[in-house]
């Protein structure tokens, strides 16, 4: 828990900034353009989540839109190229915003229900009204045990959750990428409250990092 008191207390600080006050109204702002529910947060008290993983998890506190747009421009990419994973996806706003570009699929992967069915609901209003490129998709489970889908993989992770389940969902990618190690497999770490635990491994590069965003590449290196 003491994780998520860190995650807490650094967001309520970056909250307190001008440049926080007014992402969060363009926060709003997108709520209302779209008629969705993805600003609001929900602590982890009230979440669905078994007392184990709540350990290892933060609350939910969806991430801006310009925090996408930085992540893409970091990593140099076409979206169309790519298919978009957001780990921990919660109410589903980034996984819509990818969808929107769009990359070439748009995932999120939620452990909690109640945030998958609110990410689900989301989606249905932002797909009608006509947001939607690509129709986004949602999976439900322990991020840790997500296959990821084949295709270059453009990853998002806003410090979703703790360094456990981080190192699952890495050794799903390295996998990943020894099955087709010609395809590219990166990840936008934002707020990367473990981004040393990922540079520390074999498999992964870290290329370049700005505005509180790490990026990694993962490599054909690993481990024996």
């Amino acid at each position: 828990m003491a994780q998520a008191a860190v995650k807490t207390s650094l967001a309520l600080l970056k909250r307190a900034t001008p440049a926080a006050r007014a992402a969060a109204r363009a926060d709003q702002a997108f709520d209302r353009q779209w008629g969705t529910d993805t600003s609001r947060q929900i602590g982890m008290n009230a979440l669905d989540f078994p007392v184990a993983l709540k350990n290892g998890s933060f609350h939910y506190q969806a991430s801006g839109a310009h925090v996408l747009d930085e992540a893409i421009a970091l990593a140099a990419i076409n979206p169309a190229d790519y298919v978009f994973i957001d780990y921990g996806c919660g109410k589903g706003r980034v996984v819509l915003l990818a969808a929107a570009k769009p990359f070439a699929r748009a995932i999120g992967v939620e452990y909690s229900g109640l945030l998958t069915d609110i990410a689900r609901d989301n989606s249905a209003i932002f797909s009608a009204r006509g947001g939607a490129k690509v129709t986004p998709e949602f999976w439900q489970g322990n991020a840790a045990d997500y296959l990821p889908p084949a295709g270059a993989l453009f990853c998002y992770l806003y410090n979703s959750f703790g360094v456990e389940i981080l190192h699952g969902c890495l050794d799903r990618l390295e996998a990943a990428k020894a099955q087709d190690p010609s395809r590219p497999i990166l990840l936008a770490y934002i707020n990367p409250q473990f981004g040393d635990a990922v540079a520390a491994r074999s498999a992964w590069r870290e290329r370049t990092a700005a505005n509180d965003i790490r990026l990694f590449e993962c490599t054909a290196r690993f481990d024996a």
